[in-house]
């Protein structure tokens, strides 16, 4: 099983937060409760799809991902750095929905600082 893990700044010190075990039911959920912002209320694709809200409930998300109630979307939002952004969605794809990474992408630890 491969860790979550979130580094992040909390009232300006850095703080690790880490959680080994996510439930399948994480899955079922975060699928079910994605497609409803892309859906309208009669089930149809909708045209835009408010990026904001969406990435909210994305950090909302992976908080709840977390046996840490210090740990939530807000916190996500405000501690994690902008250049890691995709975090969030590796975090989604790759462990929760159980994706695998592109054979051709370098590990993230591997990351040379430009």
């Amino acid at each position: 099983m491969s860790e979550i893990r979130l580094d992040l700044i909390v009232n300006g010190k850095k703080k690790v937060f880490t959680q080994d075990f996510v439930p399948y039911k994480k899955a079922l959920d975060y699928t079910e409760q994605e497609a409803k912002f892309f859906q309208d209320e009669n089930g149809e694709q909708k045209k835009e799809v408010n990026q904001i809200d969406l990435m909210h409930f994305r950090a909302d998300f992976v908080a709840s991902l977390f046996n840490d109630d210090e740990l939530t979307g807000e916190v996500i939002l405000n501690g994690l750095d902008a250049r890691d952004k995709d975090k969030l969605m590796d975090i989604i794809y790759y462990r929760v929905l159980g994706y695998e990474k592109p054979s051709g992408e370098a590990d993230p630890k591997e990351k040379k600082e430009v």
